[in-house]
């Protein structure tokens, strides 16, 4: 694409880049460097529109079951208990089913065409007694007459999912296959598996369809060895397992699935093991290690694609896992992560053994696959021990091979000073491999009737608390008249910032596919004065009003000002109302001026009005909320926001903002991290104030993206807010007029889609600063697309720079006061503790976590009084 000026053209950036290249191959990498585009993603993505969301399922697998044991858990009423609720909910209406293909006999392995074969043949020659002989020479292992089809469809099920992903022709999806796979190794069957299908999918994306990185998460409650083998020294494939593993005591007893494990040769450091050592663990510590370690390094990897073995073993009522996930929690995992690998994700189902928790997690898994409103979770608290000491330890192992990491300071083991703060990292392996011939039969654990319905009842009260499926709608509110505020003497806050956004947001044709609501005239006045001092509202609507600070950034038009301001909040305030409604899951206010600056009594820095504070007190009184969470990530403090709601609990103010030392506008102290609410509102205030203005610390995508990871997300899922508002500044963004810091237009889409999965889905984003009106237009419509669930392109993630890494300390160490999830991070050592590798105890270890318990052994009653205590908190937030 080339400008026109005058009768000349003009070449692009990226055409004279292009140019100079062919024309001398060695081109200076310092000029390279220069001529960089800010604007080449934005403007390369526009086609960059969501797809249909794809699922896979055949009923040949259905046939694969032991006909030796009925009661096996790998049985078919897993199958069926997914496609029944799926169907319930409607959910394969809004899916593209796709065909299996079964074509990819010449893209397998050759030790997979090696495995298929033997599996062939023992299926070919099955006999029940003779074949249970057979099987007892694998580890939880069954076949019968049909075990080599439903394995062959369930491998060329998961090809077909990644290819058509691949290809483009859907967005992200589920496939419904069993038996499972990520057990199976490459010479062995094994853990109910007998090819690996994700594995496989990895394989046949990068030697077939070419992609460079993949990755795969696997929060299976049993460690996927089996994937683990096969791509341990290949730095391809990022290999992420969450699961139960209490030391090695639990199956599959692998030394190998501790987290030291982190790869070999060039694979190092690209095999990440979160291995739990307690039961009964939830959402919260899931969340933990989300947060801490599985975002940022899925946003510093950019894969092509990830796959995910998706077992819900870890979930509520589960007798293998003994965890208590709760279904939903599924689907706020995959939405949090949509917004890596633009939006390719593939669902492949391995585990999980509770037919009422396993086939709501796949169900919410799916709605989320399908960007329907996630569920609201219960307020989330402190990790457990365990899971705070596994965080820190994997932060150690991994220190030299992520940049996340890198930046964390490592202190000296020795040193008599550290001693008693020194976070310990040690080496813990109880565990016991065992040898053929395995048990056929009885070598699972069993629920007591009690726990069972205890656990059945609560995932149907669950799914009375999720509701049905609801198409995600997106509402937004634009007036023309939003730009009668101007000035000629202003060339900063000027209505062209309007008319670019608006005139992209068409160009795109987001206009389309969001709804435009009438902007009615909703006595904005009126909730200003709830808002703002009652006598500096109504000086400020009587035509001819001077503001009394007159300065460069405060101007009024006796002719458009009064119209303009007061229609900017009526914008934010119908959208607020259309979402609150309950007629659209997420709204967008396309306003000017903006308002985060405006004082109860005093107007500043461009703002007149407080529009999203004005929004929230409309919200607390008409639709009686109780928690409201302002995330505000203009550049500036927004001081009036923090001072009109900084003595209630009700509304939850976060900022990220440039403040060097107070000195940076609106230079007052009141952006310091110390400034945390007062009296009911103490705690509910949180500032991440950056305070480096050298060049080379200019914060960019890095640094807000950690921001979120470290701080505003678990801050926001502790505090559930009910409605989410976005004070949506862009003067962060790259070339901004006044901001002078490196956030790129596609990043600030990416943080909306973080927070999308807050508050059942209700968010509201209005407009603030920006003053570079190509970033202001690429980023606000990012912000549009991201809502709309529409995939984001990939960022460029490295390590943070030291000065935010100082201030993320430094709010941690202040707010973790208030918000126990903060209490996570320690003082890394710069090696390892030691071993803890005996065996002394290990009898009595085992005989509590054995390996062949009886029909009479009873899932822990501590999984039940988890469950209890869940469902009084979900009950609480209902109410």
């Amino acid at each position: 694409m080339k400008k026109i000026i005058g009768l000349k053209y003009l070449e692009t950036l990226r055409d004279f880049k292009k140019r100079m290249k062919q024309n001398s191959p060695e081109t200076n990498m310092e000029l390279e460097n220069c001529l960089v585009d800010d604007y080449e993603v934005s403007t390369s993505c526009d086609g960059m529109v969501r797809k249909p969301t794809g699922v896979i399922y055949n009923n040949d697998m259905l046939r694969h079951k032991c006909v030796w044991d009925s009661r096996y858990p790998e049985n078919p009423d897993r199958y069926s208990a997914i496609i029944q609720r799926i169907r319930e909910q409607g959910l394969f209406d809004e899916c593209k089913l796709i065909d299996v293909l079964r074509k990819f006999d010449k893209q397998l392995p050759a030790t997979v065409i090696a495995q298929l074969e033997k599996l062939k043949n023992i299926c070919e020659k099955f006999h029940p007694l003779e074949t249970e002989k057979v099987a007892s020479k694998y580890d939880a292992i069954y076949f019968n007459e049909h075990t080599y089809d439903s394995t062959l469809t369930a491998l060329y099920s998961t090809l077909s999912l990644v290819k058509n992903i691949a290809e483009g022709v859907i967005q992200n999806g589920l496939a419904i296959v069993r038996p499972p796979g990520h057990h199976a190794q490459k010479d062995n069957f094994n853990g109910y598996c007998f090819i690996n299908n994700v594995g496989c999918a990895a394989h046949y994306l990068l030697e077939t369809q070419k992609l460079k990185k993949i990755m795969i998460i696997d929060f299976d409650v049993h460690h996927g060895q089996g994937t683990q083998q096969m791509f341990y020294k290949d730095n391809r494939v990022l290999y992420f397992s969450i699961h139960r593993y209490e030391n090695g005591l639990f199956w599959p007893n692998l030394r190998e699935s501790s987290f030291d494990y982190i790869g070999e040769g060039p694979g190092v450091g690209y095999n990440i093991n979160v291995p739990l050592n307690a039961t009964g663990l939830g959402d919260a510590d899931y969340m933990a290690v989300l947060t801490h370690i599985l975002l940022p390094i899925a946003y510093e990897f950019q894969a092509d694609m990830i796959l995910f073995s998706a077992g819900y073993d870890a979930c509520i009522g589960c007798p293998e896992g003994e965890m208590c996930v709760s279904p939903g929690f599924y689907g706020h995992m995959i939405k949090l992560l949509s917004g890596v690998a633009e939006g390719k994700l593939a669902v492949i189902l391995e585990g999980g053994y509770f037919l009422p928790s396993l086939a709501e997690g796949v169900s919410m898994t799916l709605r989320a696959l399908l960007d329907d409103r996630p569920a609201v979770l219960p307020p989330l608290g402190q990790a457990h021990k365990e899971v705070r000491q596994m965080i820190n330890n994997i932060k150690c192992v991994l220190h030299e091979f992520w940049g996340c990491f890198k930046v964390y300071n490592r202190y000296d083991l020795e040193d008599s000073g550290m001693k008693d703060i020194i976070h310990h990292v040690v080496i813990k392996y109880f565990g016991k491999e065992f040898t053929p011939p395995f048990e056929t039969r009885n070598c699972y654990p069993v629920m007591s009737a009690a726990v069972y319905e205890k656990c059945s009842n609560f995932i149907e009260d669950l799914k009375q608390y999720y509701g049905e499926f609801k198409r995600n709608k997106v509402c937004y509110g634009y007036d023309d008249d939003m730009g009668l505020h101007m000035d000629e003497s202003n060339a900063i806050e000027t209505p062209a910032r309007l008319q670019a956004v608006y005139e992209r947001f068409k160009e795109l044709e987001l206009d389309k596919r969001c709804v435009k609501i009438d902007i009615p005239e909703l006595s904005g006045e009126e909730w200003a004065k709830k808002t703002h001092i009652t006598s500096y509202v109504t000086q400020l609507t009587v035509e001819g009003y001077v503001p009394t600070a007159q300065s460069n950034d405060m101007y009024w038009n006796p002719k458009g000002s009064k119209i303009s301001i007061l229609k900017a909040v009526n914008t934010v305030l119908s959208v607020t109302d259309a979402v609150l409604s309950g007629n659209f899951a997420s709204g967008v206010a396309i306003v000017r001026p903006p308002g985060h600056h405006a004082e109860p009594s005093k107007s500043l820095g461009f703002c007149y009005l407080n529009n999203v504070a004005v929004a929230a007190r409309y919200a607390l009184d008409t639709f009686n909320l109780e928690k409201i969470l302002i995330v505000d990530f203009d550049i500036h403090h927004g001081n009036g926001t923090q001072k009109i709601f900084y003595d209630t609990e009700r509304v939850l103010y976060l900022s990220i903002h440039k403040y060097e030392q107070g000195t940076y506008f609106p230079s007052t102290q009141d952006g310091s991290s110390t400034k945390t609410g007062r009296g009911l509102g103490t705690g509910y205030n949180v500032n991440v104030p950056f305070n480096s203005s050298r060049a080379q610390e200019k914060m960019g995508d890095t640094e807000y993206l950690n921001a979120f990871c470290r701080i505003v997300l678990p801050i926001a899922y502790q505090y559930a807010p009910e409605l989410v508002i976005v004070s949506a500044g862009f003067d962060a963004g790259v070339n901004d007029l006044l901001g002078n810091y490196r956030v790129h237009p596609e990043t600030f889409g990416h943080m909306i889609q973080l927070l999308r999965s807050l508050a059942g889905g209700r968010l509201i984003v209005s407009m603030e600063g920006g003053y570079n009106t190509t970033t202001l237009k690429h980023s606000m419509n990012f912000c549009v697309k991201a809502l709309l669930g529409d995939p984001l392109p990939r960022l460029k993630i490295e390590m943070p720079k030291l000065h935010a890494y100082k201030a993320f300390e430094e709010v941690i160490d202040i707010q973790k006061e208030f918000w126990s999830i903060l209490n996570v991070d320690k003082h890394l050592p710069d090696r390892l503790s030691g071993l803890a590798l005996k065996e002394e105890d290990v009898e009595v270890l085992i005989s509590r976590y054995g390996r062949k318990p009886s029909n009479e052994v009873n899932v822990s009653e501590s999984v039940a009084s988890e469950v209890s205590s869940m469902l009084k908190n979900i009950s609480l937030m209902h109410d």
